[in-house]
């Protein structure tokens, strides 16, 4: 990590814990009443956490936070009225009690929403239609559950407020020290939050939202983890429901308002969207506001004015006030993607390619075959692959050519998972995937990288590998070594704190390489690999094929034709979604069938 990079981080823990520590130390004077109402402050914006973990990291706009908050709130806020006499302390059991609520809730609607593959848009209406359906609900719903009335429209009251202390006889917190325990509560759980968000799992579900086809790609079933990260915000979204019922001595189906449910992303693009500090601050700015001109200040043009400022922060904010901050943060920051603009073209160092890649085969095995028998995809009236079967093995490496449109991408996809056959069959290693995820057969030793670079922009060289590495190692030390090695192996040492973004087209091209290296594949294919690739790095490329088909199965989807004669392999032409010619390269070049499909001439057009 460079310094840049460890300013930038220690940044981001030392503001926030100055400024929770300046909060706590002018609690006691504050005034009582507006002690009171900053505390509602500060649980939206524990709220406004739980939306920024599935939309700032997680990339899903969920506008069910709030269902999520009223359900947590409402069990909650049971369980501390039948508790509650017996120990005093409301949260000791209200608040595991609404966050594991929560958490339940958010795993329900987020498996429909993960395992059903839904788009974006259509999870965000779900979510929203989810809140609408409490709201109606909650208002004809009476139940009683021990001493806590649940009355539909008129809602729970008799909430017991915050109370730490023991017995029947324990008293209430002043509204200064509710205000302080909410504060130290919201602090535990946003710095709890900040961890998980940099460990390993946080930064997957990152990746999730920047590329989830390449976080499959390396292996990772990205489902899980959405899940997970789903659940985890509900939880969330449920401890701060728990503490807004304590707050407020009283519930009712209000807390699932539409206008509830659209000020939590106001907070978080105000304070900033995937600051996770941010939607605290934003909650604060709008809370401050709103109560400062509801005072008076202004003549009863409250609405229209914070309406004003509100779109002008947006506006002219690119990512809220935070991340105006951020930006200006960074300006007297070394920058770290100073290496990127001085760097020369890369040379393999084929010692240590073959250093990793017998590496790896002691440690995974050896080179699997690859069979695809009769298979066969189609999408409506086009068949890009028609009954196609191939062998594919290590020793020399494999290319699969044709002109566009004559389904070679479209074999590719289908053997690696991206697209599931309609019939046939691939073989791994004397194994049925044809119907296997594309992280299962990852993990079964075969990977690809397609023909755009795929790589995560915003993590440094380094980063990119390590996720990379450690999807094939599990362990994080294997992983950063298995890393180095790779970034000696390309000679890109001065770039491995660059991030991914400030590179070339063409070392993006390496590095994506490079991540797939890191995965040690047993079958590997390349789609178009030397695009947008200089000539000495053409050079270098084959020079990297050639050497590791000797370790492993490499199968090469590409257009240029004097690339492929260096490969010096076998050949498969593909035409209209099936096999038209094979051979090594002299004899596919000297087939006129072949000249025909293209150049346009003939009878095999």
């Amino acid at each position: 990590m460079n310094l840049s990079q460890k300013l930038y981080n220690s940044a981001g823990l030392v503001f926030p814990a100055i400024g929770i520590i300046a909060v706590l130390v002018f609690s006691e004077t504050l005034d009582p009443y507006l002690a009171y109402v900053a505390t509602s402050w500060v649980i939206f914006g524990l709220l406004g956490l739980s939306l920024d973990i599935v939309w700032g990291r997680g990339g899903l706009l969920s506008l069910g936070q709030t269902a999520f908050y009223g359900l947590g709130g409402y069990f909650g806020s049971v369980v501390a009225i039948n508790m509650a006499p017996l120990t005093g302390n409301t949260l000791v059991w209200s608040l595991p009690a609404g966050a594991a609520f929560g958490a339940l809730a958010a795993a329900a609607l987020g498996y429909i929403i993960f395992y059903a593959r839904m788009g974006g848009l259509q999870s965000t209406i779900l979510t929203y239609t989810l809140t609408l359906l409490l709201l109606v609900l909650t208002q004809t719903f009476n139940l009683e559950i021990g001493d806590a009335l649940i009355g539909g429209d008129n809602g729970m009251s008799n909430i017991p407020g915050f109370v730490l202390g023991f017995g029947p006889d324990a008293e209430e917190m002043t509204p200064n020290g509710a205000f302080a325990l909410v504060v130290i509560i919201s602090a535990i759980l946003f710095f709890l939050t900040r961890w998980l968000m940099r460990s390993k799992f946080g930064q997957i579900v990152n990746c999730v939202r920047i590329d989830p086809q390449k976080t499959e790609l390396l292996g990772y079933d990205i489902r899980k983890f959405q899940l997970a990260n789903f659940a985890y915000a509900g939880a969330i979204a449920g401890c701060a429901g728990t503490l807004f019922g304590a707050w407020s001595n009283y519930l009712n189906p209000s807390i699932f308002s539409v206008s509830e449910a659209i000020s939590i992303p106001i907070f978080v693009l105000v304070g900033g969207l995937g600051t996770l500090a941010g939607p605290f601050l934003g909650a604060l700015i709008i809370g401050g506001l709103s109560f400062w001109l509801g005072g008076g200040a202004v003549g009863g043009q409250t609405t229209l004015i914070l309406g004003i400022i509100l779109v002008l922060l947006v506006m002219f904010l690119q990512n809220g006030v935070l991340g105006a901050l951020d930006l200006l943060w960074k300006k007297y920051l070394p920058d770290p993607n100073e290496a990127a603009r001085d760097t020369g073209a890369v040379q393999v160092k084929t010692n240590v390619l073959e250093g990793i890649l017998n590496a790896a085969a002691r440690h995974v095995g050896p080179a699997k075959e690859l069979i695809s028998t009769d298979l066969f995809k189609r999408f409506g009236g086009v068949i890009p692959v028609n009954k196609v079967s191939r062998k594919f093995d290590s020793g020399k490496p494999f290319s699969l050519i044709g002109p566009n449109g004559a389904g070679k991408s479209s074999y590719l996809k289908t053997c690696v998972g991206l697209y599931m056959p309609e019939s046939g069959r691939v073989m791994l290693g004397g194994e049925d995937i044809s119907q296997a995820p594309v992280f299962e057969r990852v993990r079964k030793g075969l990977a690809v990288k397609n023909q755009k670079p795929q790589v995560f922009g915003e993590l440094t060289v380094m980063d990119n590998l390590l996720l990379a590495a450690f999807s094939s190692t599990g362990d994080d030390k294997e992983a950063w070594t298995l890393s180095k090695e790779i970034i000696q192996m390309l000679g890109l040492e001065r770039q491995s704190g660059v991030e991914a973004s400030a590179l070339s087209h063409g070392q993006q091209q390496w590095l994506d390489i490079g991540m797939v290296l890191c995965l040690s594949p047993r079958v590997l294919f390349l789609d178009e690999p030397a695009a947008g690739m200089t000539k000495e790095e053409t050079r270098e490329l084959s020079q990297l094929v050639r050497t590791m088909a000797r370790f492993i199965t490499v199968v090469v989807v590409e257009h240029d034709m004097e690339f492929v004669r260096t490969l010096e392999g076998y050949v498969t032409v593909l035409h209209q979604g099936q096999v038209f010619a094979d051979g090594d390269i002299q004899t596919v070049r000297a087939d006129e069938r072949v000249l025909d499909i293209y150049l346009g001439r003939g009878k095999h057009v």
